[in-house]
């Protein structure tokens, strides 16, 4: 039975391994210490900072649709999912911040989101499905064709945090939130031992099957502890292994993908996703300090995975900045590793394919790096970027490394990434912890409406 949250500074224990990571009171103490006074950049957003959000913005206005209220993952590509819906919220909060939208717009799109939460189709009547369509908001495949294709515990975890995120910044909202959540079985997406699962549905048939890698896990378990439930095996980094690159430990997955079938590229996004919108604190931690960090493993994560592409620079004079992006052909969508597959600085297709010629200095990344270390290598990088835009269309995807050319695919992820960076500098950190009895508390607290879906124990 899923447990209830009632430690979380110690859910992470560390066997002595590599030269960085000797355990949690020497080697990630140590590893902290020069990072200690690490600092990002905040304040009110200059002229030329607001132009670059409502560059941003403009994808976000041009890919709504007005039947459905909901927004293309990719430009004019009529589907979403449910990490899309999370950074269409994400982009919708920063637009009211920089007062691009009235409050009356603002309040029209996000009931909307939240009507089309409480309504919408569940992937076998249990959680929601993989994709959508964003023009009459029925479950679909990769293709836009009506399909029942399963789930993404993932995708999941990733919509709980932002949720948890608009209930902070808009508590107006909070019932209906949770009204949309309550609907969810979550049986179906963590493991009575505590790990994430994924599933995909065929000819009617359900084939569940674990899902995440080192990172993205850690992640997005946020989401799931937000609501009180415990992936421990999700939340735990173990087991690991360690890649040293110009003497920095990385620490990546250690599940052999031959036996798990899983794809264990170390790339930026989740470490960055930690420091926007926890700073890489305990979820019970409401500090605004951004110089410490009370998950001290994450943060040391995530300083490394900084370092190594800030030392690739100075190294071999390469701009490094990694993330996952969706390119113009074949295979579509990369993951551009830091390291994967015993390969430093590797293009991995879904498959595990190498594309290396399609690794970019991506937009995004360098965005959220520049607002979290505040360096001369992120000012470097953001000058690398910060042309690389279409003033009517939004932000492309990136740069390519091999060539300098222009990688134009344009999405939601990279415009509502731009738009969560500025909004952590005028902002601070995003998730905060909710302190008030909340509709989700009523029900769980009464025996005549008690919800279930594997959360019966959760409040207990």
């Amino acid at each position: 039975m899923l447990k209830s949250v009632v430690v979380l500074a110690s859910v992470f224990i560390l066997s002595a391994c590599g030269v960085v990571y000797q355990g949690v009171n020497n080697g990630i103490d140590a590893f902290n210490q020069s990072q200690m006074l690490r600092q990002g950049r905040h304040g009110p957003l200059t002229e030329e900072e607001l132009a670059w959000a409502a560059t941003a913005w403009k994808y976000v206005s041009n890919n709504t649709q007005l039947s459905t209220g909901l927004v293309n993952n990719l430009d004019n590509y009529p589907t979403t999912n449910m990490s899309g819906l999370a950074d269409y919220l994400i982009a919708l909060l920063a637009a009211r911040e920089f007062e691009f939208i009235t409050n009356k717009e603002y309040d029209e799109r996000l009931s909307l989101v939240l009507s089309f939460l409480n309504k919408m189709p569940l992937s076998q009547g249990q959680v929601p499905n993989k994709v959508y369509s964003t023009q009459h908001g029925q479950m679909v495949n990769y293709g836009n064709q009506p399909q029942d294709i399963g789930w993404s515990s993932l995708d999941v975890g990733r919509l709980l945090i932002v949720l948890s995120i608009v209930k902070r910044h808009s508590p107006e909202f909070t019932e209906y939130i949770d009204k949309a959540v309550l609907r969810w079985n979550f049986c179906k997406l963590v493991s009575e031992d505590g790990e994430l699962y994924g599933a995909a549905v065929h000819q009617g048939q359900v084939h569940p099957y674990k899902e995440g890698r080192l990172g993205i896990e850690e992640y997005t378990s946020y989401g799931y502890l937000d609501w009180h439930i415990v992936p421990e095996k999700a939340f735990n980094i173990e087991p690991y292994d360690v890649a040293t690159l110009y003497g920095v430990d990385i620490i990546f997955d250690g599940r052999d993908p031959r036996i798990f079938n899983v794809l264990r590229p170390v790339y930026s996004t989740p470490y960055l996703w930690m420091g926007l919108e926890f700073n890489w604190d305990d979820i019970s931690d409401n500090s605004s300090s951004d110089s410490t960090h009370t998950n001290e493993t994450l943060s040391a994560m995530a300083d490394a995975v900084y370092q190594v592409q800030e030392l690739r620079w100075e190294k071999e004079r390469i701009y490094t900045a990694r993330g996952e992006h969706v390119v113009s052909g074949e295979p579509y969508f990369v993951y551009d590793a830091i390291y994967g597959l015993g390969t430093p600085w590797i293009t991995l297709a879904e498959d595990g394919s190498s594309h290396d010629q399609l690794a970019l200095v991506s937009t995004r990344v360098a965005f959220q790096m520049w607002v979290l270390w505040k360096t001369d290598y992120t000012d470097r990088l953001m000058t690398l970027v910060k042309e690389l835009y279409d003033p009517q269309r939004g932000w492309y995807e990136g740069r390519f490394e091999l060539t300098s050319e222009y990688e134009k695919s344009i999405s939601l992820k990279t415009n509502a990434g731009v738009l969560e960076a500025l909004l952590y500098k005028q902002k601070g950190k995003l998730y905060q912890v909710g302190t008030s009895w909340e509709y989700r508390d009523v029900q769980f607290d009464s025996r005549f409406s008690h919800p279930g879906n594997c959360l019966v124990e959760t409040f207990r």
